[in-house]
């Protein structure tokens, strides 16, 4: 047994090809944290978002967050950080002001590159 090396698990290696795929992309693509989950099949929530924040911490992912519509579920906008993101907005698709929960109207997009963002 050799101490103090650590071999990449195989969802790990998952995980560097999405972020390779998203890092390489020659137009705009984005993945869902749910999509990352199906692709990269970590063994728990909490492991795989450790690994997508020490990327983006690294500059090697892009983030951006948005604001899912409660009734519809269609996207309102798109914000750089989840502080940006305000308490109640208009949902263009319902055309009413609605407030927003940040655990439940907000999701993380890792994105191939920043665009877009408020």
């Amino acid at each position: 047994m050799i101490f103090g090396w650590h071999r990449k698990e195989e969802w790990e290696e998952r995980l560097e090809r999405e972020v390779d795929k998203l890092r390489d992309a020659e137009k705009y693509r984005e993945l869902t944290l749910n999509r990352l989950k199906d692709l990269v099949g970590a063994p728990s929530e909490a492991e795989l978002l450790e690994a997508l924040a020490l990327r983006v911490a690294e500059g090697n992912l892009h983030v951006v967050y948005r604001v899912v519509s409660p009734g519809t579920k269609a996207s309102l906008a798109t914000f750089a950080s989840p502080l940006d993101v305000p308490e109640s907005m208009i949902d263009d698709s319902t055309g009413e002001v609605i407030n927003i929960d940040r655990y439940r109207n907000v999701e993380p997009v890792y994105v191939s590159e920043v665009t877009g963002a408020q």
